[in-house]
């Protein structure tokens, strides 16, 4: 199928693809940063941020099974 297209539309695609998923990982990157960065300010003894650190890991672990139902 894809001998049949246009290379130069081929490469397009592909391009615009990238930068898509480019696009989004600098966003999903920056939102978890953000997230920590909020932690980090919140939490200045070793406990509290333990516990905050195993709050974020069980979102991260949740949205991951949401993503993968998804799929």
């Amino acid at each position: 199928m894809w001998q049949q297209l246009d290379p130069i539309l081929v490469k397009k695609i592909k391009a615009k693809l990238e930068e898509e998923l480019d696009k989004r990982e600098l966003e999903t990157i920056q939102y978890w940063l953000e997230e920590i960065n909020k932690i980090y300010a919140r939490h200045r003894d070793i406990t509290t941020l333990q516990n905050a650190l195993k709050e974020l890991i069980q979102r991260m672990k949740n949205r991951i099974r949401a993503l993968k139902e998804k799929l």
